[in-house]
């Protein structure tokens, strides 16, 4: 069978060797709803129903996994989660367009439907931003920017597969690049700092200053011009407090906005960036932070537990623990690279592809996402070898229908032969 396989499976014995001339596209069934599709296979051949464009995708891609004999009966499937996402992170380590198109190309394989760019960060400013040059000219250190052409075309290819682009933009903390490229937006404007080569959490962070507000919002403001995706990540977690602490500039400023303090502050900052973005017709999304309570209306994207109750806010589910992709996939070594005690090339922590599929997401989260992070991926190959093959199992996940995982490494060991025929390059199998 496929990953993802199909919720919902009666098959009533025989077969039919697929043809394209024996499809035959049905009018649309809206009780299936949009991403729904049903096969109904006999001997005069394949009828594919859908409940929109994206469900007769989905079908189309569940003829074409399922090979050359197709069993008489009938499919009909509909994922469980409307976010089933898969993070890249560019901003650490650049990785090229082609690639991400590659990617766009297994999220479709996969019937997954977003992918969420984190294209800012401490290291790294990836996006071209017209009004704003130095972003690109100091802050794309370590590989390079994607320009407004390379966003339409990755835009516009990911959307013929159905796959929605969300965009990241971190703020106001994961910002040293930004700072680096114009200094006033920090909060010692005579500090000239470099874009940040280390890994961690810099405790440089944005100023609160209406004019770093309004910076902000310009850069938004491109960003929802590039992706129609009707949602915009803004990062907002692990924001030290430090310097709104330590400097006048910055206590001043939380005295004339009337908050209690510095802990308050990053929450004021994503709310005006949600109001801002409301105006544009777009929702905003950001990390949860423990000691923040979520800005009303936002969608939150909770990764340290695996809980979904948010108050009544949309939640993302991207638990580290089930979907952190630069976690080991085994305590054991596991591949060939030589070792370098001064910068490890993979995070310490393990998650196996067992774990991965034991994932059993709240029904009631919008979605579940997982996550790419770049540290110890400075290369496509690497990035390729750490999401294969969890990536299949978070699919299944994702989809809604993982059941036995001993019938799962059966059917994985066929797709990942089929895979490696198309070139992928994914890692061993560790059980």
């Amino acid at each position: 069978m496929i990953i993802p396989r199909p919720r919902e499976v009666a098959v009533d014995g025989g077969s039919v060797a697929f043809r394209r001339d024996l499809l035959r596209l049905m009018p649309d069934d809206p009780s299936l709803d949009e991403e729904g599709y049903r096969l109904d296979v006999s001997p005069s051949g394949v009828e594919l129903t859908a409940g929109g464009p994206a469900g007769r995708f989905y079908g189309s891609r569940t003829l074409s996994q399922l090979g050359p004999l197709i069993p008489y009966g009938t499919i009909e499937d509909r994922p469980r989660f409307a976010w089933r996402g898969v993070m890249l992170d560019v901003a650490r380590h650049f990785m090229p367009k082609a690639f991400v198109l590659r990617l766009v190309d297994l999220l479709a394989e996969h019937k997954l439907n977003v992918l969420h760019l984190h294209l800012t960060d401490d290291q790294g400013w990836r996006l071209e931003i017209e009004r704003y040059p130095l972003l690109t000219e100091v802050g794309a250190r370590r590989g390079g920017f994607y320009t407004r052409d390379d966003v339409r075309e990755i835009v516009a290819y990911a959307a013929e597969r159905f796959v929605t682009v969300v965009p990241e933009i971190e703020m106001p903390g994961h910002v040293q690049a930004a700072v680096a490229a114009y200094p006033h937006l920090g909060n010692d404007p005579s500090r000239e700092l470099e874009v940040w080569s280390e890994w961690g959490i810099s405790e440089h962070v944005l100023n609160l200053e209406e004019s770093t507000v309004r910076f902000c919002q310009d850069v938004l403001d491109e960003v929802v011009e590039l992706f129609p995706s009707p949602y915009v990540h803004v990062g907002g977690d692990e924001c030290p407090t430090t310097e709104w602490e330590r400097g006048p500039r910055a206590r001043r400023r939380l005295a004339e906005l009337g908050l209690a303090g510095p802990q308050e502050a990053c929450a004021w900052f994503i709310g005006r960036m949600a109001a801002h973005l409301e105006k544009h017709s777009r929702k905003l999304v950001c990390w949860d932070e423990p000691e923040r309570e979520p800005t009303p209306g936002t969608t939150v994207m909770v990764w340290r537990d695996e809980q979904a109750e948010r108050g009544g806010n949309d939640i993302i589910l991207a638990p580290h623990t089930r979907t952190y992709f630069d976690y080991r996939p085994s305590a054991a070594p596991f591949d060939d690279q030589p070792a370098d005690p001064d910068r490890p090339t993979v995070q310490e922590s393990v998650l196996t592809l067992a774990d991965t599929y034991a994932f059993a997401p709240d029904p009631a989260a919008r979605g579940v996402q997982c996550q790419l992070w770049t540290e110890y991926m400075p290369t496509p190959e690497r990035v390729e070898f750490m999401a294969l093959p969890r990536m299949c199992a978070f699919a299944e996940v994702a989809w809604g229908s993982p059941g036995d995982y001993p019938d799962f490494l059966r059917r994985l060991g066929p797709h990942l032969a089929r895979l490696s025929a198309q070139g992928v390059r994914g890692g061993p199998l560790i059980p």
